[in-house]
């Protein structure tokens, strides 16, 4: 299960502060561009052929935090739950995921695949952000941003997609770093 949401990448992250200040808070493990959020107490990790973690045998989560791009586009945020079978393989970690579900619903959607969702925002998520199933929710910082003006682009685009993005909002004023 997929998450998105959206917040300043310039402040402390309050998903992440959400996963720690857990009662039994994740050990983090920043990865390049995610952090690995290991619920140890729920059960060891499960490592692929290659030596990375098994995220569908493995109580984890990962946690891929909004960033800078190109010093003006910001990137959506994202937490994945990705064990095969998890209400039945880590029923504790299926419960935090509910949990954090919950409270990520308290925040006001800015994008929705779903035919009746909103399209207020919709002028600002620019490249495949729009393409994903995941709603997309406004943290205060984010939202706020996005009531300002602020673009945003999904976290994974190439180069190749960001570039086009960058050329499009160059024709509405904008300018952009040449390196990612």
């Amino acid at each position: 299960m997929t998450y998105r949401f959206i917040e300043d990448p310039a402040i402390i992250s309050a998903v992440r502060q959400w996963f720690q200040d857990l009662p039994s808070p994740p050990e983090e493990t920043e990865t390049e561009r995610a952090i690995v959020l290991y619920f140890r107490a729920l059960g060891p990790l499960t490592y692929t052929a290659s030596g990375e973690i098994n995220t569908k045998l493995s109580p984890v989560a990962t946690l891929y935090l909004p960033r800078l791009v190109r010093g003006t586009l910001w990137s959506v945020g994202e937490v994945h739950f990705l064990a095969a079978t998890l209400k039945e393989q880590f029923p504790e970690l299926h419960k935090i995921k509910t949990a954090f579900a919950k409270w990520l619903r308290q925040f006001e959607i800015v994008f929705s695949n779903k035919p009746a969702g909103p399209s207020d925002w919709n002028y600002y998520l620019e490249g495949s952000v729009k393409n994903y199933d995941p709603p997309i929710f406004g943290l205060p910082s984010g939202y706020q941003a996005i009531q300002n003006g602020q673009y945003f682009i999904s976290d994974g685009e190439s180069d190749s997609v960001i570039d086009k993005v960058c050329a499009s909002l160059r024709l509405r004023g904008f300018n952009f770093e040449k390196s990612v």
